[in-house]
């Protein structure tokens, strides 16, 4: 073996120890029960945060004073918190906002090799967060895959949630009866292909104005350039030869999960919290417009208060355009 060709091999056994690996494996909720701050709070900023986890470290920005109304707020699919630094300085100052990174996303870790993501498995860590901050009670700000999590949150645990604000979605598309087979033998074929290659080596680098036209450009151009500048803060890393994306490239296979239409109907039924769905003109139509109404009406059932309000924009009107969709948030927050 060449020195060219033994350098490379450990180059690859040490992205594989860092990605691949599982680390910090432990008992423990929190490391410690505490949570390490990498960067100070200005007066108007957040403060980031690591909190460790059993199987590794999920980051989070926290926003408002300690004594503020809880709220957590939860990122879009390949997003990161990020998505909320141009709409969370325009709303209430008495919030105490949590905005916290799935796993594989941002700042976060990736899961270990062989435990897929689920998504559902977010509600975990939102009760691990709850128990630490002592919130018995809190609302929610997510953009959609966020969204379509806090809601089905707010039907399991209804006595938890206070107020909910979901952006540009109104639940989690549903899986077809006809078509699941065919779903699943995508993404288990998505999955191996994306496992093989994260066993063979980093991605290739490219640079950051390719990073820009490819977030543009995958988004239909619900991103802009200051928005892919936001997101990259905590969704790029600098590498040798140019940039790549921090997200877990497992994440771009669709997860090994059920969401049937009637499971949701019956936990929005339960949900008893207000309910605020902000629906962006030009966003993407995850499902019939009368399915989604189907979902409102279960949501009146129970929900002291279900508001349904459009807003001229794309998916990210709330990153790109936040003037937008702040004013109603506000109002709805100080309701």
């Amino acid at each position: 073996m060449t020195d060219i060709s033994a350098m490379k091999e450990q180059q690859k056994l040490l992205y594989r120890l860092q990605h691949i690996i599982p680390r910090s494996l432990g008992t423990s909720i929190f490391h410690n029960n505490k949570h390490e701050v990498v960067v100070p709070q200005t007066s108007d900023g957040p403060e980031d945060v690591e909190f460790q986890m059993t199987w590794g470290k999920v980051a989070a920005r926290i926003w408002g004073p300690p004594d503020g109304r809880p709220v957590f707020a939860i990122h879009g699919w390949l997003d990161n918190a990020g998505t909320f630094d141009t709409l969370i300085p325009l709303l209430p100052k008495d919030l105490r906002i949590i905005a916290v990174e799935m796993p594989g996303h941002g700042l976060s870790d990736p899961f270990p090799p062989d435990i897929a993501y689920n998504y559902l498995d977010c509600f975990l860590a939102i009760e691990r967060f709850a128990s630490y901050f002592k919130w018995t009670k809190f609302s929610f700000l997510c953009h959609s895959l966020g969204a379509t999590m806090s809601m089905i949150y707010a039907g399991v645990f209804p006595e938890r949630v206070d107020k909910l604000v979901s952006i540009d979605i109104v639940r989690l598309e549903t899986t077809r009866p006809e078509t699941i087979d065919v779903r699943f033998r995508k993404t288990i074929g998505k999955l191996l292909k994306y496992e093989a290659e994260i066993i063979a080596g980093p991605e290739k680098p490219f640079s950051y104005e390719e990073a820009v036209e490819k977030c543009i450009g995958g988004t239909f151009g619900s991103l802009d350039r200051k928005a892919c500048d936001i997101l990259f803060k905590r969704g790029l890393k600098k590498v040798d030869g140019g940039y790549v994306f921090r997200r877990d490239r497992r994440l771009l296979a669709a997860p090994l999960s059920f969401a049937p239409k009637e499971d949701q109907l019956v936990l929005a039924r339960k949900v008893t919290a207000d309910v605020l769905i902000i629906k962006c003109t030009d966003g993407p139509d995850f499902e019939t417009a009368e399915n989604s109404l189907e979902h409102v009406e279960a949501l009146k059932i129970n929900c002291k208060r279900v508001l349904y309000v459009t807003v001229e924009g794309k998916h990210h009107t709330h990153l790109t355009h936040p003037e937008r969709v702040a004013p109603i948030i506000t109002d709805f927050f100080n309701s």
